[in-house]
């Protein structure tokens, strides 16, 4: 872990109008061979709660279902945010028109399958023999379908998601939160392409006046832009509870 000195003293010095703010999968835990198989870190279900009751927000941002996180992580004192921030009804109707054709592209390629979020739709090719073929594939087939429907798609570890344009991202959630709850300081932490959202968004708080502090949780898919724009690179879940812990000692 590279020490953060006076940055986490920000966030100790007026906890209650501290906001602590995380992701969940390849964050707060390991990543799985697929979504449903993944469960909390040994440990962060119990500092999560702890976390809550020191700290004026502590919320998870995810491209998870809310419902998913909450039976994970059932703190009712941590604020939820699933699909990225999106309610549940957003484009719900325009994902349900193109899933056949969607279902289609991913019945050919063998070890690809699909994840169905409601309003979005995430493909997975972990299990995938040559996983880097067949994300090339996959966007390339995908990107019509997505241009037809108004939808974008948002590049993962190992996993491309197709979601409403309108979707808020997690900056958007992030600084909404800041802002809503009026706080003096915000620690995010994440492990992919879309935390890039809200490193954004904390930077630009950062110019506003209110301190924050940008994690990344590092492993072998980490993406690099990710660890160079952070303030604080800690290796895999682990790493981060460690950090987590220094904030309630």
């Amino acid at each position: 872990m590279i020490e953060a000195g006076a940055t986490l003293d920000d966030l100790r010095r007026d906890p209650l109008r501290t906001a602590i703010l995380l992701d969940f999968d390849g964050t707060l835990s390991e990543i799985a061979l697929r979504p449903e198989l993944a469960r909390p870190a040994p440990d962060a279900v119990r500092l999560l709660e702890e976390l809550s009751r020191a700290y004026g927000v502590v919320a998870l941002v995810s491209g998870r279902r809310a419902e998913e996180l909450r039976e994970l992580v059932p703190v009712p004192s941590v604020e939820i945010f699933g699909l990225y921030g999106l309610a549940p009804v957003v484009g719900a109707r325009v994902v349900r028109s193109i899933l056949p054709a969607i279902e289609g592209i991913v019945a050919r390629h063998p070890g690809a399958r699909l994840e169905d979020k409601g309003p979005s739709v995430a493909v997975h090719f972990r299990e995938s023999a040559d996983p880097a073929a067949t994300e090339a594939a996959l966007e390339r087939e995908l990107a019509g379908i997505a241009d037809r429907g108004g939808l974008t798609i948002l590049p993962g570890k190992m996993v491309l998601e197709l979601a409403p344009r309108t979707v808020p991202g997690k900056g958007s959630v992030v600084r909404r939160e800041v802002l809503k709850h009026r706080v003096a300081a915000c620690l995010y932490a994440g492990d992919d392409v879309a935390d890039l959202d809200a490193f954004r968004a904390l930077e630009e708080l950062r110019t506003e006046g209110i301190p924050t502090v940008k994690v990344a949780v590092a492993s072998e898919e980490t993406p690099r832009r990710l660890i160079e724009s952070a303030d604080i690179v800690v290796q895999r879940p682990s790493g981060l509870l460690e950090l987590l812990r220094s904030l309630v000692r």
